[in-house]
């Protein structure tokens, strides 16, 4: 996108949880109520890889001496949101029938997103308080701190067309989804099953429609997806995509090849789409390619669910423990690469030099640990103590 993609990433694309990650294969052999209980691994392992695309991006990509290539990090972002839409959707539809549904819904995702969040941007900003007269902060036009705790800063990102405070700005995805969450489980429970697909295509087109606005009239400068109105093709094409699967209307078997092929045909739409504007950003990028990555997305993510040869490469153990710390990886990863460089070197975070390099190579693990302690301490005790409040 046209902002980094230290903005971007994930994915509440970071905090979906075991009881979102379920199989949708052979769903007739199961009952109901235990189909959110049988995980899918390689769907672990995809956010696992997300992450790491993040990571690589961040620190050895989005720098001044930094390799182009390794940029990747905004096709995690989309990644994620499609896999949160996907998963979410998911839970509505086998939930939304329960007497409590509601309040349990909101409770979960409550227990799940807000402790490390708050945490982690707590610290944070008394970090950015503590070393405000340091050179080495890069924080030249941060929002108010207060936008943060209310999830408010992916709207003072499009009104400063500034990414704020750089160790926090991958916060305005977490933001996003945040309003995602208030929103979806009514756009499912107060339409009629049958229009569901017409209505989220429908709400899809007029999403990529605002987003064409807004950046050809000026108005999304940077991040033109940060708005919950103008990313509504990404994060609705997983909830499309449950919807459709749910249906078991399609024989998903017959088309296995052009399911397999879908990801790879979009990712080339999106980079002839670069080459069209002459730049790596550019205003058809910017438009469109959101909106083919997420079909994209949701054709990998089927790919996934329903068994595809490549789904076993995704399974392996290490992918899926960076899935499981992904959510405190990506608030916390680029705070640690910022403290290091600073307090170690004395400027802000590169790779022109040797010792840059090892310092950033040295912020990967710490931030892997701290990320490990995080989830096992803080994160996962409180999901489980939000978990124990069922469904009725």
């Amino acid at each position: 996108m046209s902002v980094p993609t230290s903005i971007g990433a994930g994915a509440e694309p970071f905090v979906v949880d075991a009881e979102l990650l379920a199989a949708d294969g052979d769903l007739a052999a199961r009952p109901a109520s235990k189909a959110s209980d049988i995980r899918i691994p390689a769907l672990d392992g995809l956010r696992g890889l997300m992450t790491l695309f993040v990571i690589v991006s961040h620190y050895y990509g989005e720098v001044p001496a930094g390799i182009g290539v390794l940029c990747v990090g905004w096709t995690a972002v989309l990644v994620f949101f499609v896999l949160s839409g996907y998963l979410v959707g998911r839970l509505i539809i086998e939930k939304m029938s329960a007497g409590n549904f509601l309040p349990v819904f909101y409770l979960r995702r409550v227990c799940r997103t807000f402790p490390t969040y708050f945490a982690a941007s707590l610290v944070i900003l008394t970090l950015l308080w503590v070393f405000s007269d340091a050179g080495w902060v890069d924080d030249p036009r941060s929002f108010p701190a207060w936008s943060y705790l209310v999830f408010a800063q992916n709207y003072f990102l499009i009104h400063s067309e500034s990414i704020g405070a750089h160790w926090l700005s991958p916060t305005w995805t977490l933001a996003l989804e945040e309003h995602f969450y208030l929103v979806a489980p009514f756009l499912l429970m107060l339409t009629p099953r049958r229009y569901w697909v017409a209505l989220m295509v429908a709400l899809s087109l007029m999403g990529l429609a605002l987003r064409c606005h807004g950046v050809l009239h000026g108005d999304l400068v940077i991040a033109p997806i940060a708005l919950l109105p103008t990313s509504a093709d990404v994060l609705l094409a997983g909830m499309i995509l449950v919807v459709l699967v749910k249906n078991d209307s399609i024989d998903w078997a017959r088309y296995s090849l052009h399911v397999r092929l879908t990801p790879i045909l979009c990712m080339v739409l999106t980079f002839v789409l670069q080459k069209f504007d002459g730049s790596v950003v550019g205003p058809r990028f910017e438009i469109f390619g959101p909106f083919l990555m997420s079909i994209g997305a949701s054709a990998f993510i089927l790919m996934l669910v329903k068994g595809a040869p490549e789904a076993p490469r995704f399974e392996n153990r290490v992918l899926r423990f960076f899935g499981q710390i992904s959510y405190s990886v990506y608030l916390t990863h680029l705070v640690v690469l910022g403290l290091m460089h600073g307090l170690i070197l004395g400027g802000l975070p590169d790779i022109g030099t040797p010792a840059q390099i090892a310092v950033t190579t040295a912020a990967f693990p710490v931030t892997v640990a701290l990320a490990w302690v995080m989830t096992k301490l803080l994160e996962e005790p409180i999901t489980e103590w939000g978990r124990g409040h069922k469904w009725g």
